[in-house]
C-alpha cells in the first residue's frame, strides 16, 4: 500500500511541475512547499480507497493465477498485460477524484498565500513556506 502512495505522490509531485518550480525560485518568485504524503495520509477516505485498489489487485492476481496453467508464455504475457491495466485503469478511477482534489486544494491554498511555485517537501532544499497544514484543513473541508 506504501508503494502505491508512494507512486501517487510521485505523480502529483510531477503534475506540480517541479522543474517550474525551481525556475521560478531563480527568478525571485515566492515558493511554497507541501508535504503531499502528510496530506494524502490525512485524506479521510485514503484508507478505504487503498484497500479496495489492493483488493483488485488481489482478484487480478487469482484470475491470472487460475488461467495462467492452460497458457503458454505468450498468453501468460498477454493475459498479464490486460490485467494490469485493468488495474492500473481501475485505481485512477478511484484515485482520480481524491488527486484532483488534493491538486485543488493546494492551488486554493497557494492563491490565498500569494504563493507563485509549490514543489513536494521532499524537493525542497531550502527556504519556501511550509503549507501541508492549510492544504489538510482545506482537503478536509
Amino acid at each position: 500500500m506504501k508503494k502505491q502512495i508512494m507512486t501517487f505522490i510521485l505523480t502529483v509531485v510531477m503534475a506540480l511541475g517541479i522543474c517550474g518550480a525551481v525556475s521560478a525560485a531563480e527568478a525571485g518568485n515566492v515558493v511554497g512547499y507541501v508535504n503531499v504524503q502528510q496530506v494524502f495520509q490525512s485524506y479521510p477516505d485514503i484508507k478505504t480507497t487503498m484497500s479496495a485498489v489492493d483488493l483488485e489487485r488481489q482478484k487480478a492476481q487469482q484470475e491470472f493465477e487460475s488461467k495462467a496453467a492452460s497458457l503458454d508464455d505468450s498468453g501468460k504475457q498477454a493475459l498479464g498485460e490486460k490485467l494490469s491495466q485493468q488495474v492500473a485503469k481501475r485505481e485512477q478511477d478511484l484515485m482520480g477524484p481524491i488527486q484532483k482534489k488534493v491538486q485543488k486544494a493546494i492551488a486554493t491554498v497557494a492563491k490565498r498565500a500569494g504563493i507563485n511555485s509549490v514543489v513536494d517537501s521532499s524537493a525542497m532544499l531550502y527556504g519556501g513556506k511550509d503549507l501541508t497544514g492549510d492544504v489538510i484543513a482545506e482537503v478536509l473541508k
